[in-house]
């Protein structure tokens, strides 16, 4: 039962702050696909992000779809579209950057950092 109230109270606020992302600057788009773990987080939120980043990863296939898991459990899945250079997230788009092994998706109100 805990462990279902944390998964729900993590989407929930994946949601909300994923949802606030409205604009991000860079120019990279391209994505490699793999596994990627949260190993950044700042903004709203960012406190729930800290204590379980190490059981929160991101696997981005060839064709841009994504999986978010939480202790290897699906959360959510992703769209990253590397021609408008946002991700759909529950019919949401929100902008993304890759650097190197990194996908940012970061605002005005907050960052989240996946790593290769």
């Amino acid at each position: 039962m805990k462990r279902i109230v944390s998964v729900t109270a993590l989407t929930l606020a994946l949601i909300l702050m994923l949802a606030c992302f409205t604009a991000c600057g860079g120019d990279s788009k391209k994505l490699t696909a793999g596994t990627y773990k949260l190993s950044e987080a700042s903004g709203e939120g960012a406190d729930v992000y800290e204590d379980l980043k190490e059981n929160i990863t991101l696997e981005v296939k060839d064709d841009g779809k994504a999986t978010m898991y939480f202790m290897e459990d699906s959360v959510d899945e992703l769209v990253f579209d590397e021609k408008t250079g946002k991700v759909t997230f529950e019919g949401t788009q929100i902008p993304y950057t890759v650097s190197g092994n990194k996908i940012t998706i970061e605002d005005s109100t907050g960052k989240l950092v996946f790593t290769k």
